[in-house]
């Protein structure tokens, strides 16, 4: 495995991820645990151990992400639903894994246990792979994309188009970055709806962090979320009665509307 620094990491980090970095820690040094036909039992129980480090990760970046700073609009608390929800699906695919691999051949007795080397082999680089590429590789790779955001470009553009660097857009950057990696890793429903879209996923294709922080993707994932529950959400973007119906998705704007726009917040 790649040598992770997670306290690089978390100085680097624009919001606060200590307490992710402290269970990280006792992860690490859970999972490192040696392997052996001599060790099962201690190696079982120790990635057992493990593997609550790693829910104490996934819950804790939940905990984290949900914060007025950071959430600062009904649209964001949808977004950070669907999050919590692919993270909820891949947690109950290591479960089942874990069910598979350990529990399935565990018994009281270590006598009678079936569990073996290469089971445990196996457990562990699940886990592994978890802890670095859903957790560290996704917040590293949010953390660069986050520093490529140019302010003083920005500044330049009109208000409507300006991107802020803020924690706001950092959650942005990491949801888009984590619905890549949960796709391969297996967080989003292989499950198709009668629509075709997977669920916590905008179905307006294609989605860049940008695209869904813009006020056209708040306005998509604003009818999205409208479609699967029936809440309607204003987003202060373009009502739909102005977006051209003949699926160009072009936006139609007339001079008596123009006079009456107003941003909507949801504060």
């Amino acid at each position: 495995m790649i040598s992770m620094s997670w306290v690089d990491l978390r100085e680097n980090c624009p919001i606060d991820i200590e307490r992710l970095v402290s269970y990280a820690r006792e992860f690490d040094s859970n999972a490192s645990v040696r392997i052996s036909y001599s060790n099962i039992e201690k190696a079982k129980n120790s990635l057992i151990d493990a593997r609550g480090n790693l829910d104490l990760m996934i819950t804790t970046m939940h905990q984290i992400l949900y914060d007025r700073t950071i959430l600062k609009t009904r649209v964001d608390e949808v977004l950070h639903g669907w999050l919590v929800d692919n993270l909820g699906r891949f947690m109950k695919n290591i479960d089942l894994k874990e069910q598979q691999l350990v529990i399935d051949y565990d018994d009281p007795d270590p006598k009678n246990s079936r569990i073996g080397k290469s089971r445990l082999l196996v457990y562990s680089k699940i886990l592994k792979t978890s802890a670095q590429s859903l957790i560290y590789e996704s917040i590293l790779k949010a953390e660069k994309e986050y520093k490529k955001i140019d302010e003083k470009a920005e500044a330049k553009k009109e208000e409507k188009d300006r991107i802020k660097k803020e924690p706001r857009t950092f959650f942005y950057i990491l949801f888009q970055v984590l619905q890549i990696t949960l796709s391969v890793l297996g967080g989003l429903t292989r499950e198709k709806t009668a629509t075709g879209a997977k669920p916590g996923m905008v179905s307006t294709n294609p989605t860049s962090w940008q695209s869904l922080i813009s006020s056209n993707g708040q306005q998509r994932i604003a009818e999205e979320h409208k479609e699967n529950t029936g809440e309607v959400i204003e987003t202060g973007g373009v009502p739909e009665e102005l977006i051209n119906q003949d699926g160009s998705g072009d936006v139609i704007i007339s001079e008596e509307h123009e006079e009456g726009a107003e941003d909507v917040s949801m504060d």
